[in-house]
């Protein structure tokens, strides 16, 4: 959904222009009308359509089945909630209007795009995503648990602070959510620099709110991590690849897209750069992701 926003405002996330340029060419054929009817950049969007993640392993699939299992009278209300903002800009036109129609069909129609949308924008790069989202979770973990609510909200966002046993948002309308058994649920997203989202507010959702922000490292997605001359003399030009690029935890799969290579042939550059302390490999279900060392990155960048 973050995604969508980028490109159907590409002025306002200048931040994205490599991937806006990589997807231009098929975006003119992807049918998203209604999707983009229902997702405004600005003020309400459904609730419905940002389902929270329950753990750091859902899935897409888990995800759009979440909004798929929505309660017709929860889509009726928020799609007519949103409609009549939309009013205020000017006469529906027919997306807008097929929005308040039959809940059961808009809804059916929306999780198909949704679908589309992740297939062509997203899935291409989620690999890569998924290692710097991954990332991003370990680190407010480790400050969570070294600084408590403080540490972890330092340099979440510079919209948020935490003080006197609160956590202070800017830029939103006055309200104040209690969050006493509801709990928090933070989002990092690969699209949504510089921007800060929350929701849903509202006192009666059992759902607990989820704060959306910027995941950390962003830049390496839309940047190339080449190795240098001396270290690919070094290595090999092959496997000086694979290392520049475990800056994000990856796949084997992921990482032989990215470099150009076969499967087999970059498992082997990781087997030897395993055994050479130059990265770890991680276990995550049946998958393992491999990252590059410190001692990795003092190789690759060393200090001038």
């Amino acid at each position: 959904m973050s995604a969508l926003l980028v490109l159907t405002e590409p002025r306002r996330h200048s931040w994205y222009l490599s991937w806006l340029r990589d997807v231009q060419p098929v975006v003119a054929g992807l049918d998203l009308g209604v999707l983009n009817a229902a997702a405004p950049s600005n003020g309400y969007g459904p609730d419905f359509l940002w389902p929270s993640p329950t753990s750091p392993l859902t899935t897409i699939e888990d995800d759009l089945a979440q909004v798929q299992r929505t309660d017709p009278v929860i889509v009726a209300a928020e799609l007519a909630e949103h409609a009549r903002r939309v009013d205020r800009h000017g006469p529906r036109d027919a997306p807008h209007r097929f929005l308040t129609g039959d809940p059961v069909i808009a809804r059916d129609t929306l999780v198909g795009q949704q679908r589309l949308a992740w297939q062509t924008l997203v899935e291409p790069l989620w690999d890569r995503i998924r290692g710097l989202l991954d990332a991003d979770i370990t680190t407010r973990a480790r400050q969570l648990a070294d600084g408590g609510l403080e540490g972890l909200f330092t340099d979440l966002h510079p919209r948020a602070t935490w003080k006197n046993d609160e956590l202070h948002l800017t830029g939103f309308r006055h309200s104040t959510v209690d969050l006493r058994g509801r709990g928090l649920i933070l989002v990092p997203t690969a699209f949504g620099w510089p921007n800060l989202g929350i929701g849903p507010t509202d006192a009666i959702s059992a759902t607990p709110p989820a704060l959306v922000y910027p995941m950390l490292g962003a830049a390496r997605l839309w940047e190339p991590a080449p190795p240098s001359p001396a270290i690919a003399r070094l290595l090999g030009s092959g496997r000086a690849s694979v290392l520049a690029e475990t800056v994000i935890p990856s796949t084997t799969g992921g990482l032989a897209h990215r470099v150009g290579l076969a499967p087999a042939t970059v498992s082997e550059h990781l087997a030897v750069l395993l055994k050479a302390g130059l990265v770890t490999a991680t276990r995550r279900g049946r998958e393992v992701l491999y990252r590059r060392t410190p001692l990795a990155a003092a190789l690759l960048h060393p200090d001038p």
